[in-house]
């Protein structure tokens, strides 16, 4: 046994410092990358576009569909030492929301400046009555900047992230189970969603905004282990040979497993989004109704489940529920106003996990841990079904705020009068 420690100790006197730099060299390096990536984010200009619709839209949610296609083709990524280490470039997200102020209900795109013109013009080529205002952001002037400014106005906070319950192979329900061959007797789904989130009072709000990163062509890649599953579903069997029965082995599908391995093709054959879905309800604590946020806006997502392929579930871990009962175990009043302050800090920011392990543990606090958030892939079909602009059939409701008049160009042919200089401020 000496003998042994004579000769590991001077082994390990020798080349200490390179294990070491094996485990100090990947923290260093992911707190370098979230460093930088912080920066890049505080560096970027946002524009706020309410999307107020028309008293009529004939567009089905397809139109959406081709709208967040366009979108994708936005995305941006790191490709060179300067660009990842030094910029700190990532990959920018988008921001689908929907707002409801005492019952009157906004629909809202927060997307970089830079990027306004492009976002803009591929909603108004696909609905071309819509029109997008740029406004102030909501919350930072609506919503509360801290916990303890909420509870100083006697009001309280409930919130959570949805995440799928099952792989993001498989699909949600889409608008086109939704459709019928009759107009009249198609349903649009998020007409269950408006009329939730118009019933409350004035005072409370209910806000929800779908955070969008466009995913690469190569985010199917992952699944294609899954997808060769589905395809080998084999039963065992015997086929008769003259005299003899021989074992074989059979693949067949039966018509709900063949319905599934189309779905998931379908699903997998579409440009998807890393996405992150997040809603507050925010109400004076005289009015506080755990029900309404549990059974009436949690209820409304149950409409997209299928039990055969996918369906949203609460992220347990954002959920702003703390008890004696849960881990840690200890400090359940601190830990629940952690999670609250957690939760309206990253809708406030727009937050998306931070993509390096250092990244979350830098911004994390004691019993207030920055894990918790986590991202899903949903292609454009599903993602279009829950946020669109509302078809004419739902637009009968009063509170949605949209356009009172359509907007027209002038006339061919308008005799224009004055000097070139005069005409080019009207252009």
């Amino acid at each position: 046994m000496r003998s042994f420690f004579n000769i590991v100790g001077p082994f390990w006197n020798m080349t200490w410092p390179f294990w070491l730099s094996l485990v100090l060299l990947p923290i260093l390096n992911s707190a370098i990358v979230a460093w930088r990536q912080e920066l890049f984010r505080r560096s970027i200009k946002w524009s706020l576009l309410e999307i107020m619709v028309p008293r009529e839209v004939r567009k089905s949610p397809k139109a959406m569909e081709q709208v967040l296609q366009s979108i994708s083709g936005l995305r941006n990524s790191a490709n060179d030492f300067m660009e990842y280490y030094v910029e700190g470039e990532y990959p920018l997200n988008f921001s689908l929301e929907m707002t409801s102020f005492g019952g009157e209900i906004h629909l809202y795109i927060r997307t970089p400046t830079k990027l306004k013109a492009i976002v803009e013009a591929a909603f108004l080529s696909y609905y071309p009555d819509v029109e997008m205002v740029e406004v102030e952001d909501y919350a930072l002037t609506k919503l509360p900047g801290n916990i303890d400014e909420l509870q100083a106005t006697n009001y309280d906070l409930w919130g959570t992230d949805l995440i799928l319950d099952r792989e993001d192979a498989y699909p949600i329900k889409t608008y086109k189970d939704f459709e019928a061959p009759d107009e009249e007797k198609t349903f649009d789904p998020i007409a269950a969603l408006l009329e939730v989130l118009s019933a409350i009072d004035r005072r409370q709000m209910v806000v929800m905004q779908i955070l969008i990163v466009p995913a690469g062509p190569k985010w199917k890649d992952r699944w294609s282990g899954l997808v060769n599953k589905l395809y080998k579903s084999e039963h065992s069997g015997t086929i008769d040979d003259d005299d003899e029965n021989r074992p074989v082995r059979m693949t067949s599908r039966s018509p709900g497993e063949t319905d599934i391995l189309e779905a998931v093709e379908n699903n997998l054959s579409k440009q998807a989004f890393e996405t992150v879905i997040r809603f507050l309800y925010i109400t004076p604590k005289e009015l506080f109704n755990i029900k309404y946020p549990l059974r009436g806006v949690l209820g409304v997502f149950n409409q997209y489940s299928a039990l055969n392929l996918n369906s949203f579930r609460r992220n347990y871990h954002t959920s702003t529920l703390a008890s004696i009962l849960s881990k840690p175990y200890v400090f359940p009043d601190k830990r629940l106003k952690y999670r609250k302050e957690r939760i309206l800090y990253n809708y406030r920011e727009r937050k998306m996990p931070e993509s390096t392990f250092m990244g979350k543990l830098m911004f994390s606090y004691l019993l207030n841990w920055n894990f918790g958030t986590k991202t899903f892939s949903i292609n454009t079909e599903c993602l279009a079904t829950i946020f669109h602009p509302p078809i004419f059939l739902v637009l009968t409701a009063p509170h949605l705020h949209r356009v009172e008049s359509r907007k027209s160009g002038p006339p061919s042919g308008l005799a224009i009068f004055g000097e070139e200089s005069e005409i080019e401020k009207f252009q």
